[in-house]
């Protein structure tokens, strides 16, 4: 068994834009001053709305799909990161007792701040914020660092529209609580605490350091192997919803509704195996047909893939040591890499859509899936600019294979010339098993058999465009990746877990 190093190397945390460097040291200069956490708010907050302007300027907002990265991602990190970083360290932490702040341990993670993400964030991103308490702080204290943190949900979405997720599990805790979390008689609880902070140990960043209690807390997980890595962004053994939890149909994904604080569980998920078999039996593939409505998890099948490989690089591996190839050419790398990569930008991309074109997001909606119904919004909305970015994004950013590719615009092209030549045929008894809602027109139908047309959508499209990314992001997860974690440490009876042996 391969384990991890005692100690963690330093993480890096710079910007990307260097100028934020400056900002934050003219924040320094005034606060030794004497500027209070009220004046630091309001240098904060004019920082953000002018540079928050220059982001959202109208040849950007477009989001080129080439330059999204760039023109996009890259900033909105840099300054969301700025934002929400300096409001929890002067304005929140400024504003509490001083013996509450001496007794904290104050981390964050996720996305905006995690050295594992290399291709910045959307606007839409929430934010992952973990305060670890002694325990000696009295019961008033913890409750100050409560109220205070719910004050501070509110002031960075009313300031900023950024959302602060608040975890029972994880957000608020005494340190006897983690600890036992980490040494509970549940074994699956203790294993889904241990998962968490070990796989987050190297892209923590730090906020408000206290060296004693953060070495308790990580130091009992720190002999973990590497492979533990992949349960908690993609596997079974997560508490979360995963990549192989969908796969496997153990889990049906949860959603947040548009426009509601509404969550529901949904079982037509593309990679779903069940859901895969169930569309093979009823619509034939090369007729392109999609059901009513389907579902597409973009932060479980396609994000969190690519946080995984990123982790595991931040622990060292290369990507052939992850399971993929070494450089075709001196410049060139693995295509399954730069798929997954691309994939991965094309989901930050829609779920930026979603929030700035649809306004589906808020404190308790996600923008995390994509479904028929969705995606027919911002065709609708977008017109002939989305769907050219779309097209970008799928086509050259090779997404799909070349006969794919092919297929794709066949497909295209049928829908815009709005043809009416799809016909299925079948057995009259059939017809019953088609799902509810499912539109088609009766050419002839008797007691024996049935002939219908079924018009085309951009449904259609999508969901031959996500059914082709989910299969390769499947070929990807269990020929690759998974192949590889036996020398990262994991058991041979999970591999063949995985793997469906006996």
């Amino acid at each position: 068994m391969i384990t991890s190093p005692v100690t963690a190397p330093a993480a890096t945390f710079d910007y990307r834009d260097p100028e934020y460097g400056a900002l934050e040291r003219d924040l320094d200069f005034r606060a030794s001053a004497g500027a209070g956490p009220s004046e630091m708010a309001s240098l904060i907050e004019k920082t953000y709305a002018k540079r928050n302007r220059a982001i959202m300027d109208p040849g950007i907002h477009r989001l080129d799909p080439s330059s999204v990265a760039d023109d996009y991602l890259y900033p909105r990190k840099d300054l969301n990161r700025f934002a929400v970083e300096n409001w929890i360290r002067r304005v929140f932490l400024g504003s509490l007792n001083p013996r509450v702040v001496e007794a904290t341990f104050v981390f964050g993670l996720g996305r905006l701040f995690s050295t594992y993400n290399d291709l910045g964030a959307q606007h839409a991103t929430d934010v992952d914020l973990n305060i670890i308490v002694d325990d000696a702080l009295p019961a008033h204290g913890f409750s100050e660092l409560s109220r205070g943190l719910a004050e501070l949900r509110g002031e960075l979405h009313r300031r900023f529209g950024i959302v602060l997720d608040l975890h029972p599990d994880y957000t608020l805790l005494r340190e006897s609580s983690v600890i036992g979390a980490l040494t509970d008689k549940d074994e699956r609880k203790r294993f889904e605490a241990a998962l968490f902070y070990r796989t987050n140990e190297r892209s923590i960043r730090v906020i408000k350091d206290h060296p004693d209690i953060r070495e308790r807390v990580f130091a009992p997980i720190r002999r973990l192997p590497d492979a533990v890595l992949f349960e908690h962004f993609l596997g079974l053994g997560s508490g979360k919803p995963t990549f192989a939890k969908i796969r496997a149909d153990a889990a049906p994904l949860t959603i947040g509704l548009d426009g509601t604080c509404d969550r529901v569980q949904v079982q037509t998920v593309i990679g779903s195996r069940a859901f895969s078999l169930y569309c093979r039996r009823r619509f034939p593939l090369g007729l392109f047909v999609s059901p009513p409505e389907w579902f597409f998890s973009m932060k479980y099948f396609v994000n969190r893939v690519y946080d995984y490989v990123c982790a595991m690089r931040g622990h060292g591996h290369g990507l052939e040591a992850i399971g993929f190839d070494a450089p075709r050419k001196k410049d060139g790398v693995d295509p399954d890499y730069r798929f997954l990569r691309n994939a991965h930008k094309l989901m930050l991309h829609l779920q930026e859509l979603i929030q700035t074109r649809i306004g589906a997001y808020g404190v308790e909606v996600d923008y995390s899936w994509m479904s028929g119904t969705r995606f027919q919004r911002l065709v609708d909305i977008g017109g002939d600019g989305f769907r050219n970015d779309f097209d970008a994004m799928i086509l050259d950013g090779g997404l799909l294979l070349p006969s794919e590719a092919e297929r794709y615009r066949t497909l295209r092209s049928r829908i815009l010339s709005h043809s009416n030549d799809r016909v299925m045929e079948g057995r009259s008894a059939d017809l019953a098993a088609f799902p509810e809602g499912f539109r088609y027109e009766t050419i002839h139908r008797d007691d024996s058999q049935y002939r219908i047309r079924v018009p085309y959508s951009w449904s259609d499209l999508a969901f031959f465009s996500f059914n082709a990314i989910g299969s390769r992001m499947a070929r990807i997860v269990e020929g690759r990746l998974l192949l590889a974690l036996p020398a990262m440490g994991m058991p041979a009876a999970d591999l063949k877990r995985y793997r469906r042996e006996p």
